[in-house]
């Protein structure tokens, strides 16, 4: 019979109902080597759910403990909240039963199964120390004091009978016993999630060869468009993304219902409505090539996007270089690449409460007959957390009649 422990299962008979459903996640590089660990819970027969950020980086992964693995796959992705399903054929582990989020309490007991620094199958302790939600009151992450290290990314945080209460994704570095996991309840959904990025992996977008460029500082009219294609280098997921031209008054352009606006030089003036991934979303003011874009020029680009509560700061050195043509999908451009590298700041309130930061490099081939970025290349990455790698392109220019 199994006996109580403070209005739960003793900790050995816990480990022992659920361990076996905590495996390690080993990722692998093109040529098989190894790449990096994580952890996985399963929680449907021959499913396993991770953190997206355990698979990133990698080409081919596998599920393992003590001397048996299986090879498994990626089912279905959602690296918004960094949650990835996987699928193993022939894989009879248990999965384990999920915890009424509603009834989650801050001071409750809990308890992390992984694998830090590659320990296999480690049991650590603590409590909810915190229940963080959006401003739409609905629970984003679990704050414990459960210890978790590298390597536990990917495993179960329980309760004390046992029901997983979250999946262990992050710790805050250089703070104590702060600690965090995304809610349970989001494996409900992460089929539905997962398969709607899987849906937007279209077929190469069909270029078309660029209409020969109007005359610069007037070219553009209502109708152009500029088609991009935003890949997700971490899920493999691609999105379409077009700066259409409403309209312009000779000195400025209007595109995307007037959500974003130029000066007939590129200079942007005003972004409302990122469409192009961190191509938009991480630009500084003025746009990537500004005002005074010269070969060999070097500059430094301290910036916030968005306001002052919930925006990312930037702080980077950049670089221009020579004049070089470029090829795209959309055509061959005389371009400049500038290169951007440093730091950014992740505000607090999102994903991440209490915010972090990180590296950050980007690329931008800055095509100047266009007056326009035709690629970019975008990595973040901090320790502990999901990386953000984009690449963004111009597939397609449309000219109106």
């Amino acid at each position: 019979m199994i006996r109580s422990y403070a209005q739960g299962l003793a900790p050995d008979i816990l480990f022992e109902k659920v361990s076996p459903s905590v495996w390690v996640v080993q990722t692998s590089d093109a040529q098989g080597r190894p790449v990096g660990r994580g952890s996985a819970v399963v929680t449907a027969p021959g499913r396993l759910v991770t953190n997206c950020h355990v698979l990133a980086k990698s080409n081919s992964f596998v599920v393992k403990r003590d001397n048996v693995s299986y090879g498994a796959t990626l089912e279905f992705p959602d690296p918004e909240r960094d949650l990835c399903q996987i699928k193993v054929a022939n894989f009879t582990a248990p999965p384990v039963e999920l915890a009424d989020i509603g009834k989650l309490r801050v001071g409750a007991k809990v308890y992390a199964i992984g694998n830090p620094r590659g320990l296999e199958v480690t049991l650590s302790d603590g409590l909810i120390s915190g229940l963080r939600k959006t401003d739409k009151d609905e629970l984003e992450m679990v704050q414990t004091t459960a210890p978790i290290s590298p390597g536990s990314s990917g495993g179960g945080l329980f309760d004390a009978e046992g029901r997983l209460v979250g999946i262990t994704t992050a710790l805050l570095r250089d703070s104590q016993n702060l600690n965090f996991a995304v809610p349970a309840n989001w494996i409900v959904e992460l089929a539905a999630r997962g398969q709607a990025n899987l849906d937007k992996r279209t077929a190469p977008v069909a270029s078309a060869a660029p209409r020969a460029a109007r005359a610069p500082g007037g070219g553009l009219q209502a109708g152009d468009a500029f088609e991009y294609v935003v890949v997700d280098l971490v899920t493999n997921t691609r999105q379409s993304a077009v700066h259409r031209v409403d309209g312009t008054d000779g000195s400025t352009v209007r595109f995307n219902g007037g959500t974003r606006s130029e000066r007939v030089n590129g200079e942007v003036i005003e972004m409302t409505q990122p469409v192009a991934g961190a191509m938009d979303s991480a630009m500084p003011p003025g746009g990537w090539a500004g005002s005074n874009l010269q070969p060999g020029r070097s500059w430094q680009s301290r910036y916030r996007t968005g306001d002052a509560a919930t925006g990312n700061e930037y702080d980077l050195n950049a670089t221009a270089s020579t004049e070089t043509e470029v090829s795209v999908p959309a055509g061959k451009f005389p371009a400049i690449l500038i290169r951007y590298d440093g730091y950014v700041t992740i505000a607090p309130g999102g994903r991440m409460p209490g915010g972090y930061r990180g590296r950050v490099d980007m690329k931008v081939w800055y095509a100047t007959d266009l007056r326009r970025v035709i690629r970019f290349e975008y990595d973040a990455r901090a320790q502990f957390f999901a990386p953000d790698r984009q690449v963004v392109e111009l597939v397609r220019i449309d000219r109106a009649p």
